[in-house]
C-alpha cells in the first residue's frame, strides 16, 4: 500500500501532511511499513494514534482538563504524606486490625491528619467519578466497570501482601492465587466492556451509515476503528495491575529507610496512577465521541437481546419507528425514511405509483428498480439516498 505525499513533508518521516475530520481522511508517510510489509498493522495504529491526538486537540475543553487535574490530584494525595509521615516512616506496623471497637487496632491509632488526607483522596475520587458521568454520559456504566477494575486490581494485591510483604518475591502460594484471581477479574471486566463498545459501534455503522455500496460502508467502518482504543484498554488493564502492586508493596515496606529503592517505587506508583486517569478519560470519551447524540446504549449484542422487552404479536405486525429523510441541500423532507434496524424505503419515482421499496430493488407495486438518488421535490437537486440522514454524531 503506498500514498504519495507533498515535496515538503518528505524531509520529515511523520509529518502530517492532511488533518482531516474522519479516521480515512488522515495520511502519514509509511516508508518503513512499505520496506517491511508485516509492520503495516503499525503504521494503522499510529494513523490512529494521530487521529486521536487530533481529536483530543480540537474537542477537550476546559471541563475535561479539570476532571484530569482532579483525577491526577486524587493520585497524588493517595501516594504522598505531605509531612505527615505515614507512609515515610513506614507507620505502626505492630497495630494492625480494622475493628473500630478495639482500641488497640490499626484503623483506631491512625492520626487525625492521615484519616483526613484519606478521606480527601476518597472524596476525589468520587469527584473524579461524578464528572467522567457529566462528560460521558452514554459510558457511565463503563466508567464504573473500569472503576471496579481498578478496585479489583488494588484488593487483591493488597491482600497478597498481607501475606506476603515481599510479594511476589516471598513465593507464598496463596499470595500468588490471590493476585491469580485479580487478574482474571481484571481480565473479565476489560473483555466485557470491549465486546460492548465493539458490538454498539457495529450496529451504529449498520444503522447510521447504511450504504448501497458495500465500500462505503467498509469505509465507515474503517472510520469507526477501534484498534488504538482497544490498546488503550489493554494498557489500562496491564497499567493497574502495575500501580497496585507498586502502592500495596510501597505500603507494605516496613522500615522504607532502609530499603533501597523504596523511593522509586513512589514514582512508579505516582506515575502509574497519573496514566491510568489519563487512560480512563480515553477509553470513556472515544466511544462518546464516535456515538455523538446516539440514542444507542453501550452494551453487548447479547445483553442487548437479553434486555429487550417482549413484542407482543399486534406490535410486531406495527411498522418500525423511522426517521424520514431530509433534502442535503434545502432540508425539505423527501420521500425516503429509515427505519430503525438501518434499513431504508424510498417511494418510487414512477408518476402516479404509490409503492416503495429499498434502494436498488424493485417497486413493491409496479415492479420498477428504485433509485438510489432522491430528487427533492422543493430544489429539484438530486443526491444519493444516505446524505438525505443527517449524522449527528462527532464524524
Amino acid at each position: 500500500m503506498t500514498e504519495e505525499v507533498p515535496a515538503e513533508a518528505e524531509a520529515d518521516e511523520g509529518l502530517v501532511f492532511h488533518e482531516g475530520t474522519r479516521l480515512t481522511d488522515l495520511k502519514i508517510q509509511q516508508n518503513l511499513s512499505i520496506e517491511y510489509p508485516r509492520l503495516e498493522p503499525l503504521h494503522h495504529i499510529k494513523i490512529e494514534l494521530m487521529f486521536h491526538f487530533y481529536k483530543i486537540r480540537s474537542t477537550w475543553g476546559r471541563s475535561y482538563w479539570i476532571t484530569m487535574g482532579i483525577g491526577v490530584l486524587a493520585v497524588i494525595l493517595s501516594g504522598w504524606d505531605f509531612g505527615i509521615n505515614q507512609l515515610s516512616s513506614g507507620g505502626d506496623f505492630y497495630s494492625v486490625g480494622g475493628e473500630f471497637w478495639d482500641a488497640d487496632s490499626g484503623i483506631r491509632n491512625i492520626s487525625n491528619s492521615a484519616a483526613a488526607l484519606t478521606l480527601a483522596t476518597l472524596g476525589l475520587w468520587a469527584i473524579f467519578l461524578v464528572r467522567l458521568w457529566a462528560i460521558f454520559p452514554l459510558m457511565r456504566s463503563q466508567s464504573i466497570s473500569l472503576y471496579l477494575a481498578l478496585f479489583a486490581a488494588e484488593v487483591t494485591q493488597f491482600w497478597a501482601h498481607g501475606m506476603d510483604a515481599n510479594f511476589p518475591f516471598g513465593g507464598k502460594g496463596d499470595a500468588m492465587a490471590i493476585v491469580i484471581v485479580g487478574f482474571i477479574v481484571v481480565t473479565f471486566i476489560g473483555f466485557i466492556l470491549k465486546r460492548a463498545v465493539t458490538d454498539t459501534r457495529d450496529l451504529h455503522v449498520e444503522e447510521r451509515h447504511w450504504h448501497p455500496d458495500p465500500r462505503q460502508v467498509d469505509l465507515a467502518m474503517r472510520d469507526h476503528s477501534l484498534i488504538a482504543w482497544s490498546s488503550a484498554l489493554l494498557i489500562y488493564c496491564i497499567t493497574i495491575i502495575i500501580h497496585a502492586w507498586a502502592g500495596a508493596h510501597y505500603v507494605a515496606v516496613r522500615q522504607p529507610g532502609e530499603v533501597t529503592g523504596w523511593g522509586l517505587l513512589k514514582v512508579v506508583y505516582l506515575l502509574s496512577g497519573i496514566l491510568i486517569v489519563w487512560l480512563m478519560m480515553h477509553i470513556l470519551w472515544y466511544p462518546q465521541i464516535m456515538l455523538g447524540t446516539s440514542e444507542l446504549t453501550i452494551e453487548s449484542q447479547r445483553a442487548r437481546q437479553v434486555g429487550s422487552p417482549t413484542i407482543s404479536k399486534s406490535e410486531s405486525n406495527s411498522p418500525s419507528p423511522a426517521r424520514s429523510g431530509k433534502c442535503p441541500d434545502c432540508g425539505a423532507a423527501t420521500p425516503v425514511e429509515m427505519r430503525a434496524n438501518g434499513e431504508i424505503n424510498a417511494a418510487c419515482g414512477v408518476v402516479g405509483c404509490d409503492g416503495n421499496g429499498v434502494p436498488g430493488e424493485k417497486c413493491s407495486v409496479c415492479g420498477t428498480r428504485i433509485s438510489s438518488r432522491i430528487i427533492c421535490e422543493q430544489c429539484n437537486s438530486s443526491a444519493p439516498v444516505s446524505t438525505h440522514f443527517t449524522d449527528d454524531e462527532a464524524w
